[in-house]
């Protein structure tokens, strides 16, 4: 301790005042100031880092996709089969019990199915570039002036059989009754029709009613077995063959290609 203060001690106040002071300035320095002028000043806010939350993440496994047996293991239409079983099952599932893992098993199947569409479209064009007698569309065109040109063609096939017919002799046998509907209209048709061609006509009554619309006509007499009138037959002497070309009310065009359908075997259809 200063020993020129402590000699000042009982002296006047002002000396003892300015020792006190000494004294205080030369104490050392400490780290911590205490409180005195420290309580006028801002206090230093403390941070405090919040507490990063706890996030439970939860993981759905994927379920995955079943693999279908080997193809040594299963023919064709049994592996078919599986695969039809497994998307009728995961489609159930779905419906039944909706889920991701049933949705996404669901929609798996869809889009296996969707790649298997896509594989067998690839295989038949390229099918159709290997065997172009599959294509339907090389020998029956879908553009305007091709299509007018295969009709026209069909139709010269039409005519020839026609003609055909008419060399052999052929004829038409109208098979009516008195109460079929249009049959006036009908029988003028067939009339004009028989007539351009060249071919015979004869009209055949089942109940015995005349039609003045054709030149002649017979009564049945039992000969003729027809479940629907009008019918329109078409008799070959040179075959010895009678068959119906027509049953009911038909557009002349449908009669001439049915004539051609029958005469041609049943096939090669316009």
């Amino acid at each position: 301790m200063n020993t020129r203060c402590l000699s000042q001690a009982n002296s006047p106040s002002l000396p003892f005042i300015a020792c006190a002071l000494l004294l205080t300035l030369s104490l050392p320095v400490r780290a911590h100031t205490g409180k005195g002028w420290q309580w006028y000043d801002d206090p230093t806010p403390t941070v405090t880092e919040p507490d990063t939350p706890k996030v439970n993440t939860v993981h759905t496994p994927i379920p995955q996709q079943s693999q279908p047996p080997s193809d040594e293991a299963l023919s064709y239409s049994e592996q078919l089969k599986a695969w039809q079983a497994e998307f009728q099952e995961a489609k159930a599932a779905a419906v039944m019990a909706p889920s991701p893992e049933h949705l996404y098993r669901l929609q798996s199947l869809i889009e296996a199915s969707w790649d298997k569409t896509h594989q067998l479209a690839d295989a038949w064009q390229q099918t159709l570039l290997l065997h172009p007698e599959l294509d339907y569309n090389a020998t029956h065109p879908t553009g305007e002036r091709a299509k007018r040109a295969f009709f026209e063609q069909k139709d010269q096939q039409v005519e020839a059989t026609l003609a055909k017919l008419v060399r052999e002799g052929a004829g038409l046998f109208l098979v009516f009754q008195s109460g079929d509907v249009y049959l006036h209209e009908f029988a003028s048709q067939i009339r004009q029709f028989a007539e351009g061609e060249h071919l015979s006509l004869l009209g055949v009554s089942l109940d015995g009613s005349p039609l003045p619309e054709l030149g002649e006509v017979k009564a049945n007499q039992g000969k003729l077995h027809v479940a629907v009138t009008p019918a329109v037959i078409l008799v070959n002497p040179h075959s010895h063959t009678q068959v119906a070309v027509s049953y009911g009310i038909n557009s002349i065009d449908t009669i001439k290609r049915h004539i051609h359908f029958i005469e041609n075997g049943y096939h090669d259809s316009p």
